[in-house]
Protein backbone atom coordinates (compact mmCIF):
# COMPACT_ATOMS: atom_id res chain seq x y z
CA UNK A 1 0.00 0.00 0.00
CA UNK A 2 1.49 3.50 -0.86
CA UNK A 3 -0.01 6.80 -0.99
CA UNK A 4 -0.02 8.70 -4.35
CA UNK A 5 2.21 11.96 -4.19
CA UNK A 6 0.25 14.95 -4.66
CA UNK A 7 2.33 16.74 -7.48
CA UNK A 8 6.06 17.02 -8.39
CA UNK A 9 8.07 17.70 -5.33
CA UNK A 10 9.64 20.66 -6.64
CA UNK A 11 6.10 22.45 -7.37
CA UNK A 12 5.09 21.88 -4.15
CA UNK A 13 7.75 23.48 -2.37
CA UNK A 14 7.88 26.31 -4.38
CA UNK A 15 3.86 26.95 -3.70
CA UNK A 16 4.30 26.63 -0.01
CA UNK A 17 6.99 28.87 -0.01
CA UNK A 18 5.53 31.53 -0.98
CA UNK A 19 2.04 30.19 0.89
CA UNK A 20 3.50 29.79 4.38
CA UNK A 21 5.98 33.07 4.60
CA UNK A 22 4.74 35.99 6.74
CA UNK A 23 1.44 36.36 8.37
CA UNK A 24 0.31 32.32 8.11
CA UNK A 25 3.54 31.10 10.73
CA UNK A 26 2.61 33.89 13.24
CA UNK A 27 0.78 32.23 16.28
CA UNK A 28 -0.19 35.78 17.08
CA UNK A 29 -1.84 36.18 13.61
CA UNK A 30 -3.27 32.90 13.94
CA UNK A 31 -7.18 34.21 12.94
CA UNK A 32 -5.41 36.29 10.23
CA UNK A 33 -4.20 32.96 8.56
CA UNK A 34 -7.93 31.58 8.40
CA UNK A 35 -9.17 34.86 7.12
CA UNK A 36 -6.26 35.02 4.38
CA UNK A 37 -8.06 31.74 3.54
CA UNK A 38 -11.27 32.73 3.44
CA UNK A 39 -10.30 35.15 0.47
CA UNK A 40 -10.59 32.43 -2.15
CA UNK A 41 -12.14 29.98 -0.17
CA UNK A 42 -15.53 30.03 0.98
CA UNK A 43 -15.08 28.26 4.09
CA UNK A 44 -15.93 29.20 7.64
CA UNK A 45 -13.11 29.94 10.18
CA UNK A 46 -12.66 28.78 13.50
CA UNK A 47 -14.96 29.05 16.34
CA UNK A 48 -13.34 31.22 19.14
CA UNK A 49 -14.80 31.79 22.31
CA UNK A 50 -13.53 34.96 24.25
CA UNK A 51 -14.57 33.17 27.88
CA UNK A 52 -11.80 30.71 26.94
CA UNK A 53 -9.38 32.94 26.06
CA UNK A 54 -10.04 34.73 29.38
CA UNK A 55 -9.81 31.43 31.40
CA UNK A 56 -6.59 29.75 29.31
CA UNK A 57 -5.03 33.21 29.91
CA UNK A 58 -5.23 32.95 33.37
CA UNK A 59 -4.08 29.22 33.36
CA UNK A 60 -0.91 30.21 31.34
CA UNK A 61 -0.28 33.41 33.66
CA UNK A 62 -0.59 30.53 36.60
CA UNK A 63 1.82 28.16 34.63
CA UNK A 64 4.23 31.15 34.59
CA UNK A 65 3.84 32.57 37.71
CA UNK A 66 4.31 28.79 39.50
CA UNK A 67 6.69 27.34 37.18
CA UNK A 68 9.23 25.77 39.30
CA UNK A 69 6.91 23.75 40.99
CA UNK A 70 5.12 22.93 37.97
CA UNK A 71 8.50 21.79 36.31
CA UNK A 72 8.84 18.31 36.50
CA UNK A 73 5.28 17.50 35.75
CA UNK A 74 4.17 15.27 32.42
CA UNK A 75 2.54 16.31 30.77
CA UNK A 76 2.74 19.75 32.04
CA UNK A 77 3.61 23.21 31.79
CA UNK A 78 6.83 22.37 29.86
CA UNK A 79 4.86 20.89 27.01
CA UNK A 80 2.64 23.78 26.95
CA UNK A 81 6.07 26.51 26.94
CA UNK A 82 7.83 23.77 24.69
CA UNK A 83 5.81 23.99 22.23
CA UNK A 84 4.47 27.27 22.26
CA UNK A 85 1.06 25.90 22.89
CA UNK A 86 0.00 29.10 25.01
CA UNK A 87 -0.10 31.46 21.83
CA UNK A 88 -2.44 29.55 20.06
CA UNK A 89 -4.92 29.81 23.34
CA UNK A 90 -4.69 33.64 23.31
CA UNK A 91 -5.87 33.50 20.16
CA UNK A 92 -8.90 31.19 21.14
CA UNK A 93 -7.61 28.13 19.27
CA UNK A 94 -7.94 25.83 21.79
CA UNK A 95 -9.99 22.64 20.75
CA UNK A 96 -13.34 24.49 20.43
CA UNK A 97 -15.63 22.19 18.44
CA UNK A 98 -13.48 19.29 18.38
CA UNK A 99 -13.50 15.79 19.15
CA UNK A 100 -10.47 13.83 19.87
CA UNK A 101 -10.99 9.80 20.42
CA UNK A 102 -8.61 7.56 22.55
CA UNK A 103 -8.40 3.83 21.67
CA UNK A 104 -8.49 1.87 24.64
CA UNK A 105 -8.50 -1.59 26.16
CA UNK A 106 -10.95 -1.17 28.72
CA UNK A 107 -12.55 1.33 30.89
CA UNK A 108 -12.08 3.42 33.84
CA UNK A 109 -15.22 4.80 35.72
CA UNK A 110 -13.19 7.72 37.82
CA UNK A 111 -11.45 9.14 34.66
CA UNK A 112 -13.45 12.42 35.10
CA UNK A 113 -12.44 12.69 39.24
CA UNK A 114 -8.95 11.75 38.23
CA UNK A 115 -8.49 14.93 35.53
CA UNK A 116 -11.01 17.15 37.82
CA UNK A 117 -7.52 17.21 40.20
CA UNK A 118 -5.35 17.66 37.89
CA UNK A 119 -7.42 20.46 36.13
CA UNK A 120 -7.72 22.34 39.78
CA UNK A 121 -3.67 22.05 39.92
CA UNK A 122 -3.48 24.87 36.93
CA UNK A 123 -7.15 26.14 36.90
CA UNK A 124 -8.05 24.43 33.48
CA UNK A 125 -11.65 23.55 32.58
CA UNK A 126 -12.76 20.00 33.02
CA UNK A 127 -13.16 18.25 29.71
CA UNK A 128 -16.50 16.74 28.14
CA UNK A 129 -15.58 13.26 28.31
CA UNK A 130 -17.49 10.06 26.82
CA UNK A 131 -17.11 6.55 26.45
CA UNK A 132 -17.95 4.58 23.69
CA UNK A 133 -18.04 0.82 23.02
CA UNK A 134 -17.57 -0.27 19.73
CA UNK A 135 -17.69 -3.84 20.23
CA UNK A 136 -20.31 -3.81 22.63
CA UNK A 137 -20.80 -3.82 26.73
CA UNK A 138 -17.68 -4.96 28.48
CA UNK A 139 -17.60 -8.68 29.60
CA UNK A 140 -18.09 -9.00 33.18
CA UNK A 141 -14.85 -9.92 33.97
CA UNK A 142 -11.46 -8.72 32.00
CA UNK A 143 -10.79 -11.42 29.60
CA UNK A 144 -8.25 -14.46 30.54
CA UNK A 145 -5.81 -13.47 27.83
CA UNK A 146 -5.34 -9.88 29.16
CA UNK A 147 -4.94 -10.99 32.56
CA UNK A 148 -2.00 -12.72 31.96
CA UNK A 149 -0.32 -9.35 31.04
CA UNK A 150 0.18 -7.89 34.02
CA UNK A 151 0.92 -4.42 34.21
CA UNK A 152 1.71 -4.58 30.66
CA UNK A 153 -1.59 -5.15 29.18
CA UNK A 154 -4.37 -6.22 31.71
CA UNK A 155 -7.64 -4.34 32.40
CA UNK A 156 -6.30 -3.28 34.99
CA UNK A 157 -3.37 -1.72 33.53
CA UNK A 158 -5.05 0.27 30.79
CA UNK A 159 -6.71 2.09 33.58
CA UNK A 160 -3.25 4.00 33.82
CA UNK A 161 -2.81 4.10 29.71
CA UNK A 162 -6.46 5.67 29.70
CA UNK A 163 -5.70 8.40 32.48
CA UNK A 164 -2.24 9.61 30.77
CA UNK A 165 -4.37 9.24 27.03
CA UNK A 166 -6.81 11.82 28.66
CA UNK A 167 -5.28 14.15 30.38
CA UNK A 168 -2.42 14.38 27.45
CA UNK A 169 -5.19 15.46 24.96
CA UNK A 170 -6.69 17.41 27.50
CA UNK A 171 -3.79 19.44 28.45
CA UNK A 172 -3.17 20.46 24.76
CA UNK A 173 -6.82 21.14 23.51
CA UNK A 174 -8.32 21.66 26.98
CA UNK A 175 -12.16 22.72 24.89
CA UNK A 176 -11.65 19.88 22.73
CA UNK A 177 -14.49 16.87 23.33
CA UNK A 178 -13.01 13.29 24.24
CA UNK A 179 -14.04 9.92 23.60
CA UNK A 180 -12.86 7.04 25.06
CA UNK A 181 -13.23 4.24 22.70
CA UNK A 182 -13.10 0.92 25.09
CA UNK A 183 -12.69 -2.10 23.01
CA UNK A 184 -11.44 -5.70 25.17
CA UNK A 185 -9.88 -8.50 23.26
CA UNK A 186 -11.20 -11.63 22.39
CA UNK A 187 -15.01 -10.95 21.93
CA UNK A 188 -14.85 -13.22 18.89
CA UNK A 189 -12.40 -16.21 20.03
CA UNK A 190 -9.42 -16.57 22.26
CA UNK A 191 -6.96 -14.76 20.21
CA UNK A 192 -2.91 -14.96 20.12
CA UNK A 193 -1.07 -12.96 22.84
CA UNK A 194 -0.25 -10.20 20.21
CA UNK A 195 -3.52 -9.43 19.43
CA UNK A 196 -4.54 -9.66 23.44
CA UNK A 197 -2.33 -6.69 23.66
CA UNK A 198 -3.07 -5.17 20.21
CA UNK A 199 -6.84 -6.46 19.86
CA UNK A 200 -8.24 -6.16 16.38
CA UNK A 201 -11.14 -4.86 18.15
CA UNK A 202 -9.22 -1.79 18.54
CA UNK A 203 -9.04 -1.47 14.65
CA UNK A 204 -12.78 -2.43 14.45
CA UNK A 205 -13.02 0.77 16.50
CA UNK A 206 -11.34 3.23 14.03
CA UNK A 207 -14.03 1.79 11.50
CA UNK A 208 -16.73 2.46 14.01
CA UNK A 209 -15.39 5.91 14.73
CA UNK A 210 -15.37 6.78 10.96
CA UNK A 211 -18.64 4.93 9.70
CA UNK A 212 -20.40 7.98 12.71
CA UNK A 213 -18.07 10.72 12.44
CA UNK A 214 -17.15 10.50 15.97
CA UNK A 215 -13.83 12.41 16.40
CA UNK A 216 -11.90 14.55 14.14
CA UNK A 217 -8.22 12.62 15.42
CA UNK A 218 -7.57 9.14 16.93
CA UNK A 219 -5.03 8.66 19.27
CA UNK A 220 -3.65 5.33 19.76
CA UNK A 221 -0.34 4.09 22.80
CA UNK A 222 0.54 0.88 21.34
CA UNK A 223 3.98 -0.35 20.22
CA UNK A 224 3.27 -4.29 19.52
CA UNK A 225 5.96 -5.17 17.24
CA UNK A 226 5.33 -6.96 13.72
CA UNK A 227 7.14 -9.98 15.08
CA UNK A 228 4.88 -11.06 17.79
CA UNK A 229 1.87 -11.80 15.52
CA UNK A 230 1.42 -15.56 15.64
CA UNK A 231 0.19 -15.50 11.94
CA UNK A 232 2.56 -12.97 10.23
CA UNK A 233 1.75 -10.93 7.68
CA UNK A 234 -1.75 -11.72 7.10
CA UNK A 235 -2.48 -11.54 10.93
CA UNK A 236 -1.01 -7.77 10.57
CA UNK A 237 -2.98 -6.72 6.95
CA UNK A 238 -6.47 -8.03 8.07
CA UNK A 239 -5.70 -5.34 10.70
CA UNK A 240 -5.72 -2.85 7.58
CA UNK A 241 -9.27 -1.58 6.97
CA UNK A 242 -9.22 0.03 10.43
CA UNK A 243 -6.48 2.97 9.46
CA UNK A 244 -8.14 3.16 5.60
CA UNK A 245 -11.40 3.77 7.00
CA UNK A 246 -10.45 7.07 8.97
CA UNK A 247 -8.68 8.00 6.28
CA UNK A 248 -11.56 7.51 3.60
CA UNK A 249 -12.87 9.70 6.40
CA UNK A 250 -10.10 12.44 6.51
CA UNK A 251 -9.47 11.80 10.10
CA UNK A 252 -5.78 11.44 11.13
CA UNK A 253 -4.55 8.27 13.47
CA UNK A 254 -1.58 8.70 15.68
CA UNK A 255 0.17 5.49 17.00
CA UNK A 256 2.63 5.77 18.99
CA UNK A 257 6.34 3.87 18.12
CA UNK A 258 7.13 2.25 21.46
CA UNK A 259 9.05 2.46 24.29
CA UNK A 260 12.06 -0.28 24.18
CA UNK A 261 14.29 1.71 21.82
CA UNK A 262 15.12 0.07 18.65
CA UNK A 263 13.21 -3.56 19.73
CA UNK A 264 10.06 -3.83 20.57
CA UNK A 265 8.07 -5.49 23.84
CA UNK A 266 7.00 -9.05 23.36
CA UNK A 267 3.50 -9.41 23.53
CA UNK A 268 4.13 -12.43 26.06
CA UNK A 269 5.90 -9.77 28.19
CA UNK A 270 4.19 -8.79 31.58
CA UNK A 271 6.40 -5.70 32.17
CA UNK A 272 6.87 -2.61 30.17
CA UNK A 273 9.98 -3.25 27.87
CA UNK A 274 10.34 -6.81 30.49
CA UNK A 275 11.23 -9.11 27.60
CA UNK A 276 11.81 -7.67 24.28
CA UNK A 277 12.52 -8.81 20.93
CA UNK A 278 16.25 -9.92 19.87
CA UNK A 279 16.85 -8.09 17.32
CA UNK A 280 15.03 -4.56 15.71
CA UNK A 281 11.53 -4.55 15.47
CA UNK A 282 8.61 -1.65 14.98
CA UNK A 283 5.05 -1.11 16.24
CA UNK A 284 2.72 -2.59 13.90
CA UNK A 285 0.04 -0.14 13.81
CA UNK A 286 2.37 2.84 13.37
CA UNK A 287 3.83 1.51 10.23
CA UNK A 288 0.89 1.16 8.57
CA UNK A 289 1.12 4.17 6.00
CA UNK A 290 -2.10 5.80 6.43
CA UNK A 291 -0.98 6.41 10.37
CA UNK A 292 1.28 8.87 11.78
CA UNK A 293 3.86 7.33 13.77
CA UNK A 294 5.10 9.19 16.79
CA UNK A 295 8.21 9.27 18.49
CA UNK A 296 9.44 10.22 21.38
CA UNK A 297 11.92 13.58 22.95
CA UNK A 298 12.22 15.64 25.83
CA UNK A 299 11.24 19.28 26.16
CA UNK A 300 14.57 21.33 26.23
CA UNK A 301 13.46 23.81 28.51
CA UNK A 302 14.19 25.48 31.99
CA UNK A 303 12.81 23.96 35.61
CA UNK A 304 12.44 27.60 36.64
CA UNK A 305 11.28 29.72 33.82
CA UNK A 306 9.94 27.17 31.13
CA UNK A 307 12.12 28.80 28.79
CA UNK A 308 14.22 27.42 25.54
CA UNK A 309 17.09 26.19 26.14
CA UNK A 310 17.59 24.36 23.08
CA UNK A 311 16.54 21.74 20.69
CA UNK A 312 14.95 18.62 22.10
CA UNK A 313 16.83 15.64 22.34
CA UNK A 314 15.46 11.76 21.72
CA UNK A 315 13.65 10.39 24.97
CA UNK A 316 16.26 7.72 25.87
CA UNK A 317 16.43 6.42 29.59
CA UNK A 318 17.90 3.60 31.05
CA UNK A 319 16.11 0.53 29.29
CA UNK A 320 13.38 2.96 27.81
CA UNK A 321 13.54 4.48 24.87
CA UNK A 322 11.45 5.57 21.56
CA UNK A 323 10.72 2.89 18.72
CA UNK A 324 12.48 4.48 15.72
CA UNK A 325 13.42 1.61 12.21
CA UNK A 326 11.72 0.22 9.41
CA UNK A 327 8.92 -2.00 9.31
CA UNK A 328 9.21 -5.02 7.29
CA UNK A 329 5.83 -5.65 6.26
CA UNK A 330 4.93 -2.13 4.67
CA UNK A 331 6.72 -1.09 1.79
CA UNK A 332 7.93 2.75 1.79
CA UNK A 333 5.12 4.61 0.96
CA UNK A 334 5.30 7.29 -1.99
CA UNK A 335 5.23 10.15 0.47
CA UNK A 336 8.68 8.80 1.86
CA UNK A 337 10.24 8.73 -1.82
CA UNK A 338 11.82 12.04 -1.27
CA UNK A 339 13.36 10.97 1.94
CA UNK A 340 14.86 7.43 0.43
CA UNK A 341 18.10 8.70 0.06
CA UNK A 342 18.36 9.45 3.97
CA UNK A 343 16.55 6.60 5.30
CA UNK A 344 18.71 4.27 2.39
CA UNK A 345 15.23 1.64 2.29
CA UNK A 346 12.59 0.07 0.61
CA UNK A 347 10.52 -0.37 3.95
CA UNK A 348 8.57 2.34 5.74
CA UNK A 349 10.36 4.30 8.42
CA UNK A 350 8.93 5.28 11.57
CA UNK A 351 8.43 8.02 13.37
CA UNK A 352 7.09 10.97 10.80
CA UNK A 353 7.11 12.92 13.93
CA UNK A 354 7.94 13.16 17.94
CA UNK A 355 6.56 14.41 20.67
CA UNK A 356 7.70 14.45 24.78
CA UNK A 357 7.50 11.13 25.83
CA UNK A 358 8.55 11.08 28.86
CA UNK A 359 5.94 8.82 30.22
CA UNK A 360 6.54 6.79 27.34
CA UNK A 361 5.13 7.29 23.73
CA UNK A 362 1.80 6.46 25.18
CA UNK A 363 2.53 10.52 25.77
CA UNK A 364 3.60 11.69 22.66
CA UNK A 365 0.88 10.24 20.46
CA UNK A 366 -2.41 12.21 22.58
CA UNK A 367 -0.27 15.29 23.15
CA UNK A 368 0.18 15.53 18.77
CA UNK A 369 -3.94 14.65 18.59
CA UNK A 370 -4.06 17.25 20.94
CA UNK A 371 -2.33 19.46 18.59
CA UNK A 372 -4.35 18.10 15.83
CA UNK A 373 -7.46 19.29 17.89
CA UNK A 374 -6.00 22.74 17.42
CA UNK A 375 -5.41 22.53 13.41
CA UNK A 376 -9.12 20.97 13.05
CA UNK A 377 -10.58 24.10 15.21
CA UNK A 378 -8.43 26.58 13.21
CA UNK A 379 -9.46 24.57 9.84
CA UNK A 380 -13.10 25.32 11.10
CA UNK A 381 -13.74 22.16 12.02
CA UNK A 382 -12.76 20.12 8.90
CA UNK A 383 -10.85 17.21 9.41
CA UNK A 384 -7.26 17.12 7.99
CA UNK A 385 -6.27 14.00 7.02
CA UNK A 386 -4.38 11.80 6.98
CA UNK A 387 -1.43 14.45 7.26
CA UNK A 388 1.81 12.71 6.18
CA UNK A 389 1.86 13.14 2.53
CA UNK A 390 1.46 17.48 3.52
CA UNK A 391 3.86 16.83 6.14
CA UNK A 392 6.91 14.60 3.74
CA UNK A 393 6.11 17.08 1.00
CA UNK A 394 5.48 20.89 2.65
CA UNK A 395 5.94 20.84 6.00
CA UNK A 396 9.31 19.12 6.82
CA UNK A 397 11.34 20.64 4.23
CA UNK A 398 9.95 23.86 4.86
CA UNK A 399 11.28 23.09 8.70
CA UNK A 400 10.47 25.99 11.24
CA UNK A 401 9.55 28.42 8.86
CA UNK A 402 6.20 26.08 9.11
CA UNK A 403 6.95 24.74 12.78
CA UNK A 404 9.09 21.84 12.07
CA UNK A 405 12.14 22.38 15.30
CA UNK A 406 14.44 20.18 14.03
CA UNK A 407 15.64 17.40 16.75
CA UNK A 408 19.54 16.56 16.32
CA UNK A 409 21.10 14.94 19.34
CA UNK A 410 19.88 11.34 20.97
CA UNK A 411 19.88 7.84 19.96
CA UNK A 412 17.36 5.06 20.36
CA UNK A 413 20.30 1.74 20.93
CA UNK A 414 19.34 -0.80 23.51
CA UNK A 415 22.56 -0.46 26.02
CA UNK A 416 23.63 -2.40 28.70
CA UNK A 417 22.79 -0.15 31.96
CA UNK A 418 25.79 -2.21 33.56
CA UNK A 419 28.18 -1.82 31.11
CA UNK A 420 26.85 1.19 28.84
CA UNK A 421 28.24 -1.62 25.94
CA UNK A 422 25.46 -1.19 22.76
CA UNK A 423 23.53 -4.21 22.36
CA UNK A 424 21.24 -3.59 19.59
CA UNK A 425 22.63 -0.84 17.20
CA UNK A 426 19.78 1.66 16.68
CA UNK A 427 19.56 5.03 15.31
CA UNK A 428 20.84 8.63 15.64
CA UNK A 429 19.34 11.88 15.33
CA UNK A 430 21.13 14.78 13.04
CA UNK A 431 20.36 17.92 11.66
CA UNK A 432 17.32 17.32 8.96
CA UNK A 433 15.02 14.33 8.45
CA UNK A 434 16.42 11.33 10.45
CA UNK A 435 15.03 7.56 10.66
CA UNK A 436 15.63 8.45 14.60
CA UNK A 437 13.38 11.30 14.63
CA UNK A 438 11.14 11.61 11.56
CA UNK A 439 10.97 15.23 11.00
CA UNK A 440 11.47 16.84 14.52
CA UNK A 441 9.14 18.05 16.67
CA UNK A 442 7.10 21.03 16.70
CA UNK A 443 6.55 24.49 17.34
CA UNK A 444 2.92 24.28 17.74
CA UNK A 445 2.30 27.96 17.19
CA UNK A 446 3.58 27.89 13.50
CA UNK A 447 2.66 24.56 12.84
CA UNK A 448 -0.95 24.52 13.56
CA UNK A 449 -1.85 27.53 11.01
CA UNK A 450 0.60 25.81 8.42
CA UNK A 451 -0.86 22.60 8.82
CA UNK A 452 -4.66 24.22 7.92
CA UNK A 453 -2.90 26.52 5.36
CA UNK A 454 -0.98 23.78 3.08
CA UNK A 455 -4.04 21.59 3.21
CA UNK A 456 -6.24 24.59 2.19
CA UNK A 457 -4.45 25.42 -0.42
CA UNK A 458 -3.75 22.17 -1.99
CA UNK A 459 -6.58 20.31 -1.20
CA UNK A 460 -4.25 17.31 -0.29
CA UNK A 461 -7.05 15.73 2.05
CA UNK A 462 -9.32 14.79 -0.61
CA UNK A 463 -6.97 13.34 -2.76
CA UNK A 464 -4.88 11.15 -0.04
CA UNK A 465 -9.15 10.27 1.28
CA UNK A 466 -10.12 9.41 -2.57
CA UNK A 467 -6.99 7.48 -2.62
CA UNK A 468 -7.79 5.38 0.84
CA UNK A 469 -11.61 5.07 -0.34
CA UNK A 470 -10.72 3.13 -3.43
CA UNK A 471 -8.15 0.85 -1.96
CA UNK A 472 -10.88 -0.04 1.27
CA UNK A 473 -12.85 -0.49 -1.89
CA UNK A 474 -10.89 -3.12 -3.63
CA UNK A 475 -10.82 -5.40 -0.32
CA UNK A 476 -14.57 -4.85 0.06
CA UNK A 477 -14.84 -6.66 -3.43
CA UNK A 478 -12.26 -9.31 -3.00
CA UNK A 479 -14.52 -12.24 -3.43
CA UNK A 480 -13.79 -14.42 -6.35
CA UNK A 481 -16.36 -17.10 -7.69
CA UNK A 482 -14.98 -19.69 -9.90
CA UNK A 483 -18.20 -18.76 -12.06
CA UNK A 484 -20.39 -15.76 -12.06
CA UNK A 485 -22.83 -17.41 -14.15
CA UNK A 486 -23.94 -20.89 -12.36
CA UNK A 487 -26.13 -23.28 -15.04
CA UNK A 488 -28.79 -24.97 -13.72
CA UNK A 489 -27.58 -28.16 -11.69
CA UNK A 490 -24.07 -26.33 -11.31
CA UNK A 491 -21.70 -25.52 -8.74
CA UNK A 492 -18.97 -22.51 -7.94
CA UNK A 493 -16.18 -22.31 -5.50
CA UNK A 494 -16.30 -19.22 -3.27
CA UNK A 495 -12.73 -17.55 -2.09
CA UNK A 496 -11.84 -13.97 -0.85
CA UNK A 497 -8.83 -13.21 1.33
CA UNK A 498 -7.95 -10.37 3.68
CA UNK A 499 -9.73 -11.70 7.24
CA UNK A 500 -7.89 -11.99 10.50
CA UNK A 501 -6.74 -15.75 10.64
CA UNK A 502 -9.23 -18.44 13.04
CA UNK A 503 -11.84 -15.59 13.19
CA UNK A 504 -15.20 -16.01 12.00
CA UNK A 505 -16.47 -15.30 8.74
CA UNK A 506 -20.35 -15.45 7.92
CA UNK A 507 -21.56 -16.06 4.60
CA UNK A 508 -25.11 -14.37 3.23
CA UNK A 509 -26.74 -14.68 -0.12
CA UNK A 510 -29.38 -12.07 -0.61
CA UNK A 511 -29.13 -11.20 2.82
CA UNK A 512 -30.11 -15.00 4.35
CA UNK A 513 -27.29 -16.74 6.35
CA UNK A 514 -25.82 -19.35 5.09
CA UNK A 515 -22.90 -20.76 6.88
CA UNK A 516 -20.05 -19.46 9.53
CA UNK A 517 -16.30 -20.08 8.38
CA UNK A 518 -13.16 -19.79 9.28
CA UNK A 519 -10.61 -18.14 8.36
CA UNK A 520 -7.56 -19.88 7.35
CA UNK A 521 -3.97 -19.00 8.85
CA UNK A 522 -3.62 -17.22 6.04
CA UNK A 523 -6.49 -15.06 5.99
CA UNK A 524 -8.59 -16.70 3.48
CA UNK A 525 -11.61 -18.52 3.01
CA UNK A 526 -13.04 -21.44 0.55
CA UNK A 527 -17.12 -22.24 0.19
CA UNK A 528 -18.57 -24.68 -2.12
CA UNK A 529 -21.34 -22.86 -3.59
CA UNK A 530 -24.34 -25.16 -4.78
CA UNK A 531 -27.24 -23.19 -5.57
CA UNK A 532 -29.76 -25.64 -6.15
CA UNK A 533 -29.16 -27.06 -2.60
CA UNK A 534 -30.04 -23.78 -1.09
CA UNK A 535 -32.91 -23.41 -3.29
CA UNK A 536 -31.86 -20.49 -5.14
CA UNK A 537 -34.19 -19.30 -7.90
CA UNK A 538 -32.43 -18.06 -11.19
CA UNK A 539 -31.28 -14.86 -11.62
CA UNK A 540 -28.96 -12.20 -9.80
CA UNK A 541 -27.70 -12.74 -6.44
CA UNK A 542 -25.95 -10.76 -4.00
CA UNK A 543 -22.97 -12.64 -1.79
CA UNK A 544 -21.68 -11.38 1.54
CA UNK A 545 -18.86 -12.33 3.46
CA UNK A 546 -18.84 -10.47 6.59
CA UNK A 547 -16.23 -10.38 9.98
CA UNK A 548 -15.03 -7.70 12.20
CA UNK A 549 -12.88 -5.72 10.14
CA UNK A 550 -13.77 -6.54 6.79
CA UNK A 551 -17.16 -7.38 4.50
CA UNK A 552 -16.99 -8.39 1.38
CA UNK A 553 -19.69 -8.47 -1.46
CA UNK A 554 -20.14 -9.58 -4.95
CA UNK A 555 -22.59 -10.73 -7.29
CA UNK A 556 -23.84 -14.07 -9.30
CA UNK A 557 -26.23 -15.04 -11.25
CA UNK A 558 -27.64 -18.31 -11.15
CA UNK A 559 -29.70 -19.88 -14.59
Amino acid sequence: MVLQRLARRGLLLLAAAGLLTGALVTSAQAAQATQATQATQANAGPSVNPDHIKVLSAVLQNMHDNYANFAHFTPGPQDIFDYNIGNLWRNGIDGTGTTVAVIEGWDDPGIAAFIHTRDLRYGLPDPDIETIFPSGPLPAQCPPGMVVLGSYGSCDAWVGELRLDVFTVHLIAPYAKIVISATPADSEITDDAASNVAPPEMMHALEYIAANHIANAISISDGTGEITYSEGKPQIHANDPGPLAAAAAGIPVLNATGDCGVVQNLAVANAQCGDTSAGPDTATWDDNPWVTAVGGTVPNVSTTDGSKLGPDPLWHRGIFGEGAGFSSVYPRPAYQNGVAHITGSPWRSVPDITMDSQSGTSESAPMTAGVLALATQLNGGRNLGPINPVLYDVLGPLGQRAGISDVVSGNNSVIDPNTGNVLVQGFTAGPGFDVASGWGTIDASKFVPALVAATQRFGQEQEVRDQASHELSQLEHSVRLSSGNIPPGGTATVTSTGFLPGHPVKLAIDGTAIATLTAASDGTISYPLYPAALGLAPGQHALTLQSMLITTEANFHTR
